[in-house]
């Protein structure tokens, strides 16, 4: 049941029930989760980019704390 609309990918709802139960039966569940293969693909540059910014400007965090 994938559809397209507007850019944005649909998976099957009735495939989220298994992973939604996986997540809230672990010993130790994330705090976040990303369902379905385009946001897990998008995260990973928006996060190297955070992480880059954030070490670039890791000597103004340093100096900040006094």
């Amino acid at each position: 049941m994938a559809a397209r609309a507007g850019g944005a990918q649909y998976g099957d709802p009735v495939a989220a029930g298994p992973a939604l139960l996986q997540i809230v039966d672990a010993e130790q569940p994330p705090l976040r989760v990303l369902f379905g293969s385009q946001p897990t693909q998008l995260v990973k540059h928006i996060y190297a980019q955070r992480l880059q910014t954030w070490a670039d400007w890791e000597h103004v965090s340093h100096a900040a704390q006094g």
